[in-house]
């Protein structure tokens, strides 16, 4: 029994030693500073942990006290890099914070926030996000009564907040101590001995070597909307995350290597987290990779690198606080949220001769995202099932909207189509409940009026590139499962072998269901530097009752090539409605040079009309249309 004893005793003893030399294996974390946000009124403290970055000590209990107004909370198993810091502000509800080492043993850092008197300390909320501790002061203020800006391509930067943020001049914030003082006497104390021998003056203003080193009152006083605290990988995507209200600009591109950017104007990004680059989509066709910059003192840079740039798609949430970039390729909609929606309502309303409004307003919270190119528009709603085409087509009809075309996705989901010009502006809205969404567009200036380009002859005369519109991740117009992509790649196979059995040189743009952006089919053009170009589409409406077949052109020199394909598309499909020729300023027949015309052959909304167009016949009447029309013109010329 002795013996066993003395084991026992022995095991206790080197079970105490191993947890004792455990805890002081563990570093303290390193408290490096704050930053404050006048906007939302956030102020965040930045750390790093030396035993794992991500974690962080739990924050102790927020303690909230009076006489002065204020707040604290301890940071344990912690250490202040540099000197002890306090911020003075004046015309802000926050009055003044402080941030100092409260104790060495053990290691705790103390920070205390001081309010106006009026104001209520139970709206505060303390977050830990990654490697910092955030407190919001107030709710983030909302700029109207009902809209939050979304999507806005002016990207106008709002202007700083007049708060005065100080280092340099500390004014005195006394804590009475009387009969009458509401919070213990102790916690007084514990709150004066974390700023016991301080340099700073209270009294005379002067600047004393302790200070903050930089002018604070240049570069702390931001304005922001949105504070970005946290952007991690996701289902193959990129989630960014923060506190306030999300908002875009426009998408662009950059090449060498090929990048996708979009700015958040009036944002703030969490320090730590800035220009570190995380995969996002790892792939055998290559490896993806995002990061955040501050690009400048209220705009966030976010930059997705990624060999399909282009395909990468900003989807906004139901709550406007975050927002998901992903490649369409690997996007399944449905699983972006589980409460369906119905899209109940629209509401129509010109604002001037240039600029109209559209409010499309839902039974549920919709995530939707919007992709913008110079010539279309495209808002997606993933977790919307119907609509009511009728109502619609009927508020739209005679509006600056009546253009716009709403299909149906796969397996859930609307989307809302026009075509609009390069230097039109493009706004979006959300409502504070997520049911509502308001679209505004205003006309840009005119073009200038395109010097016309004589057509190209020489070595590749009698050379066609035939274009099947949309393909892959862009299904064109969609009914009944019925995908416009896959019609017109049909047909464009079925007019290139007809040209070549009559020894007539014909390329695709493309020859399966690959995505083509509009640029890369100019592009692809322009370099088999054909004789002619001719894109083929497949038309939509939001009624089922507009149908027949139409022929666009731009440019003075394609109209020929117009009016003979046209021509001998009414001849061979004799039972559709002939709607005519259009002058229109679709992109790829715009920035072609050579004669180029796009062919609308039918419309899939319309059901009688969509059932002849997917036949065999049908199909191959449309390709011996367009080849016919082709082999004329060339041999006109």
């Amino acid at each position: 029994m002795k013996r066993f004893l003395f084991y026992i005793t022995i095991f206790l003893a080197y079970i105490f030693i191993f947890i004792n030399q455990s805890f002081a294996d563990t570093l303290p974390i390193k408290v490096m500073g704050l930053t404050y946000d006048t906007f939302s009124s956030v102020i965040s403290i930045n750390t790093q942990n030396p035993n794992n970055i991500e974690e962080l000590q739990p924050v102790q209990k927020l303690v909230r006290l009076s006489e002065p107004n204020r707040v604290y909370f301890d940071i344990e198993n912690a250490v202040l890099i540099g000197e002890k810091q306090q911020l003075v502000f004046e015309k802000s509800q926050i009055k003044e914070v402080r941030l100092a080492q409260f104790d060495t043993n053990p290691c705790i850092v103390r920070a205390v926030v001081t309010f106006e008197e009026d104001f209520d300390t139970s709206k505060i909320k303390l977050i830990n996000s990654g490697g910092s501790i955030i407190l919001v002061a107030t709710t983030p203020q909302i700029t109207n009564d009902y809209f939050n800006l979304i999507y806005d391509e002016t990207a106008a930067k709002q202007p700083y907040s007049n708060i005065t943020v100080s280092s340099q001049f500390v004014q005195k914030t006394g804590i009475p101590i009387d009969a009458a003082q509401k919070s213990p006497n102790a916690t007084i104390a514990d709150i004066e001995k974390a700023f016991e021998g301080t340099t700073l003056s209270n009294t005379d203003g002067k600047t004393y070597d302790t200070s903050i080193s930089v002018d604070l009152s240049s570069k702390l006083k931001l304005r922001t909307k949105y504070f970005i605290n946290q952007y991690t990988s996701k289902n193959k995507g990129l989630l960014v995350s923060g506190i306030g209200q999300l908002t875009t600009s426009r998408v662009f591109y950059l090449t060498s290597p090929k990048r996708m950017v979009i700015d958040l104007p009036n944002t703030y990004l969490e320090k730590i987290y800035r220009n570190r680059e995380i995969p996002i989509c790892q792939a055998e066709n290559g490896n993806d990779t995002a990061k955040i910059g501050q690009f400048d003192i209220n705009t966030a840079r976010v930059v997705v690198t990624s060999e399909n740039a282009e395909k990468y798609m900003p989807i906004f949430s139901k709550d406007s606080q975050s927002l998901y970039l992903i490649n369409s390729d690997y996007l399944d909609h449905t699983t972006l949220e589980n409460t369906p929606s119905n899209l109940h309502k629209a509401f129509v309303k010109k604002i001037d001769s240039k600029t109209g409004e559209l409010i499309l307003s839902f039974t549920s919270p919709i995530v939707h995202s919007i992709m913008r190119t110079d010539n279309s528009l495209n808002l997606y709603f993933f977790n919307v099932q119907s609509y009511n085409e009728q109502d619609l087509t009927k508020t739209l009809e005679n509006s600056p909207f009546k253009q716009a075309v709403i299909s149906l996705l796969p397996k859930t989901g609307i989307r809302l189509s026009m075509k609009i010009n390069k230097k039109d502006i493009i706004k979006t809205e959300q409502s504070l409940d997520g049911k509502a969404l308001r679209l505004t567009v205003s006309k840009g200036p005119e073009e200038e009026k395109p010097v016309e380009k004589p057509a190209k002859r020489g070595k590749n005369y009698g050379k066609v590139v035939i274009d099947a519109g949309h393909g892959g991740s862009d299904y064109g117009a969609i009914r009944e499962g019925i995908n416009e992509k896959d019609i017109t790649l049909d047909i464009s196979q079925r007019v290139e072998a007809i040209l070549r059995s009559k020894g007539i040189k014909a390329v695709l743009t493309r020859t399966d269901d690959s995505y083509l952006s509009l640029e890369e089919r100019v592009d692809f053009s322009e370099a088999e530097n054909p004789e002619i170009f001719v894109s083929i589409h497949v038309n939509s409406a939001v009624s089922e009752t507009p149908n027949g077949i139409e022929t666009h052109w731009y440019h003075e020199y394609s109209k020929p090539l117009a009016e003979t394909v046209h021509k001998h598309f009414v001849k061979e499909l004799r039972d559709s409605n002939d709607r005519g020729l259009f002058k229109s300023k679709f992109y790829v027949i715009n920035h072609t040079t050579c004669p180029a015309i796009l062919c609308e052959i039918g419309f899939l909304s319309n059901p009688e009309e969509r059932n002849e167009i997917i036949t065999d016949s049908r199909k191959q009447k449309t390709a011996k249309a367009i080849a016919d029309g082709i082999i004329e013109y060339l041999k006109g010329k």
